[in-house]
């Protein structure tokens, strides 16, 4: 998870409002961060997985295969 001063400081990277921007007043900040991190990571856990089935299957196709049929679950995250 994101920690307090990792958020904080992407915080303080939006310093610019884009043309469509939704901006909240009532929003805890660490919260969202938070749920979005939360919301992604099986995105990116599914991701890793896949670029590590690739540099596999181009060493061992066989263990490519097992390897693939192993994804990652909720329980992994």
């Amino acid at each position: 998870m994101l920690s307090e001063e990792s958020i904080k400081q992407i915080f303080f990277y939006c310093d610019q409002h884009e043309p469509n921007a939704v901006v909240a007043d009532d929003v805890d900040i660490y919260q969202f961060a938070q749920k979005v991190a939360a919301f992604v990571q099986p995105m990116i856990a599914l991701k890793e997985h896949q670029r590590c089935v690739k540099m596999v299957n181009d060493m061992n196709p066989e263990v490519a295969r097992a390897l693939e049929n192993q994804r990652p679950t909720a329980n992994d995250l």
